[in-house]
Parts: structure tokens; sequence; C-alpha cells
């Protein structure tokens, strides 16, 4: 990769539409060619033709050698991996085909993403009826909504007196999802209904309770087979499941504008982020049906559900939580009840010094719902005031409370560091795996 520091800086303004635009890049040289013409016009004289003839020759070759790039210079871009969390390696792949007569001498890529940390600037060269690939990466620092693209390629002739840009406004859609931390601090709580208890609903999934047995259908996996009982009846059958014992999960994360400390990876809402985007994880790995909810501007509210798809829409629903909220904690805490169960649990995140919201606490609680919550220590963030006495008053109350320092988890980025970057190798016998790279100690 290099950089060419005599190339025109100034943003371009992007079409609506895919197209080539030719145009003069040197004035001067056009300057001179009529200059030349007026000379050999009124002062004939072998001298002005020869340099007029010259520099007429240099500007019909570079019109020519653009015109032949616009006509047959061509780039693509596609990204490898669609799904990225912060910390994973955005990785893209750019090809370049020049099938015209003439060599693309210097090809500039000109990139409009918004993804930060990731913007495509590089230059290469292509000879005349050939490609050029390469890999483009960068680390994922942000999480949201972003578009990679629109982009331009731009090139010249080797006088430099023309310019061609190839415009393509074709964009994608990419949303980088929050990491995933391993080893968190805080226990799953396990609802009031947990026990020994079963419940009479049949489950759709294998659970820990195998409570009766029925004849094979189509559908069922062979791990189901109950091979005592089909040894016995001499007829294929399967074990019947219970629902799991224990209660749903919601993850309540505050977010209120007003209580917030800090800014990026280091402020409250990115760890608020981080530990319900683990606890969601854990939640699933478990088998736990597990939602999200919280209050920004834009309510994101993901019922309780189980799986990886279920893990997969909490993520993208964090991905897109903003801090931006006017609803206090204790008005969340009241809309939440009337979406929680009897017997369910939520596990409040919260970084607020206030305690006006103890008291929906303890309705929660007489609604039949466990609370747990988790308070990010304000001091350690940044702030001068201390938490220590709003979690003396919650667990006063009964409730369990655990107070998170700064960097007691890890930042979100360096949470996915950590893990290292999965990438697609090739075997000698031509099978592709998945290897994760060693990441950060």
């Amino acid at each position: 990769m290099c950089e060419n520091d005599s190339m025109d800086e100034r943003p371009l303004p992007f079409p609506t539409e895919e197209k080539v635009e030719i145009k003069l890049r040197l004035r001067l040289p056009l300057i001179g060619f009529l200059f030349l013409l007026a000379a050999a016009l009124l002062l004939p004289h072998k001298v002005w033709n020869t340099l007029l003839v010259g520099l007429g020759g240099l500007f019909a070759v570079g019109y020519v050698w653009v015109r032949q790039l616009g006509a047959h210079l061509h780039a693509q871009r596609r990204l490898r991996y669609g799904w990225v969390a912060v910390g994973d390696q955005l990785e893209e792949q750019f090809t370049l085909v020049n099938r015209s007569i003439v060599p693309a001498l210097w090809v500039e890529i000109i990139d409009y993403s918004n993804i930060p940390g990731h913007k495509t600037a590089v230059v290469r060269s292509v000879p005349q009826n050939q490609q050029v690939r390469w890999r483009e990466t960068a680390v994922c620092q942000q999480r949201g909504q972003f578009l990679l693209g629109p982009w331009a390629i731009r090139s010249s002739d080797p006088f430099g007196l023309f310019q061609i840009t190839h415009f393509y406004t074709q964009t994608e859609e990419i949303i980088i999802h929050p990491p995933v931390h391993g080893q968190l601090p805080i226990p799953l709580p396990t609802g009031t209904s947990s026990g020994q208890a079963r419940v009479r609903q049949r489950s759709w999934q294998a659970t820990t309770n195998a409570a009766s047995v029925r004849d094979y259908q189509h559908s069922d996996p062979l791990r189901w087979i109950h091979w005592p009982k089909t040894a016995h009846r001499d007829i294929l059958t399967v074990r019947q499941f219970d629902q799991d014992a224990t209660g749903d999960i919601w993850i309540l994360l505050d977010c209120e504008a007003a209580v917030q400390l800090g800014s990026g990876a280091q402020g409250t809402i990115e760890q608020t982020v981080l530990l319900g985007a683990s606890l969601a994880a854990r939640a699933v790995r478990h088998n736990r049906a597990v939602g999200l909810a919280s209050y920004g501007r834009s309510p994101q509210i993901v019922h309780t559900g189980k799986g990886e798809g279920q893990q997969w829409r909490i993520l993208r629903a964090l991905a897109l939580l903003d801090a931006n909220g006017s609803a206090p904690l204790r008005t969340a805490l009241q809309d939440l009840a009337h979406l929680a169960r009897r017997g369910t649990a939520v596990i409040i995140i919260t970084p607020t010094p206030n305690a006006d919201w103890l008291p929906e606490l303890v309705r929660l609680t007489q609604r039949g719902i466990e609370s747990n919550v988790v308070l990010l220590d304000r001091q350690s963030f940044g702030s001068e005031e201390n938490s220590d006495g709003l979690a003396t008053a919650v667990r006063q109350l009964g409730f369990p409370c655990r107070l998170i320092q700064q960097g007691e988890v890890g930042t979100p980025l360096e949470a996915q560091q950590k893990r290292g970057f999965w990438e697609f190798r090739v075997t000698g016998t031509g099978k592709v795996v998945a290897v994760r790279t060693p990441g950060m100690p």
C-alpha cells in the first residue's frame, strides 16, 4: 500500500447513480496550447508549428488513454464476513480489472464508508489486460449501524492532463455488534420458579427434565431416542421433555441520558451494553429464555426467547442502542412490570445515583418477579458521587446487588481482542476450516 501526496485531496461530490467522469486535470498546458495556436496563426513559423503539434499530440494521447481506462477499467469490493462485533477484524477483498490496451499507472480507491476506523485509501497499478486483488482489514472500534460505501476509483493518463473517476453508488449496511465477555462476576438469577418443581407444559427443546416417552416421529432428533424402551417395545421411542423449571430472565438497561458518565469505550453506556450482551449470551448457553428492555429515545424491547436466534436479536438491539432517553429508571421498571410474568427474574444494570426507583423494586417482588441489581460505581467512572450508599440500600431491602468498577470486566474492545480473530484457512486436502488466532494476553 502506498500514498500519493500529489493527488487532489478535495472531497468528491458524489452522484446519485453510477457513472464515469472525465475531466481536465491541468489547465496550464491547455493555456499553452491556445497560446501556441494563436502564435501559429498570427506569426507562422515552423517552431510554433512543431510545438503546437507536440503539445496537441500529448493532449490527444492523454485523452485516448483515459477514454480507454474509462471503458475498460473496473473495480469490485466484497465484504468477507457479514457478522462482526467490536474488536473483530472487518475484512474486504478488492479487485481491479483492466481490460484496456493501456496500463493504469495508478488507481486510487476513494472510500465514503462511515465505519469508524475503516477508511480505505490506497493506490494500486494495473497492467493492461490484467487484474489485481488485495485485502484490506480494520478492527471494528464502535458498535452501531453503518454503511460500507459508496466509493470510487480515480486514475489518470501518464502526463497527468486528464483525470478519470468511476463512481460506484452501491452501499451495504453493516451492523457491528457488541462483544460478549466470557467471564463475568455476576451469576444468572434462577427466578422464583426454581427448584425441583416441574411445569406441565411440554418443551420443544431438550432440557434436564425428561418426563415421559412417546412414539418416534419423523422430525425428532436421533439423540432423543430412548433405547431401552425401544428395545422393550420393539418400536422407536423418544423421550419427552418438560419445560425447564427456572424462570425467564429480563435484562433491563438504564438508558437515561442524565445519569450517564464518560464517553466512548470508557463510558457507562458501553459498559452497560457489554454486561447486557454477556449476560444474554450466558442465558442462551444455559438454555434460559431471555429478553431485553431499554428505554432510550427509541425503546428497544426484545421479548423473551431461547436459542442462538434470540441471542442475535438481542445483540442487534444492543448494537443500535443509544443512551439518549429521558425516562428515569423508575418509569422503566413500571413498564417492565407489565411485560414480565410472575416467576421471572429481572437483572437491572444502571449507573444511576438516585434512589427513587427502589419502591418499584419492592412492587416487582410483590408481583412475583425476582429482581437483581448491577450498579456501575460512579466514582470509578470519574464522578465525585459514590455508589456504595445506594448499593447498601438495595441490599438492605433484600435484593442481590453487585457493584461494578470501571474496567472490572474490561472495555468492549479489550473483551473481544482477548478472544482473538476468526480466520478461514484452506487445508492441504482442500477443506476450509475456521481458526481463531490468539488474542491478547
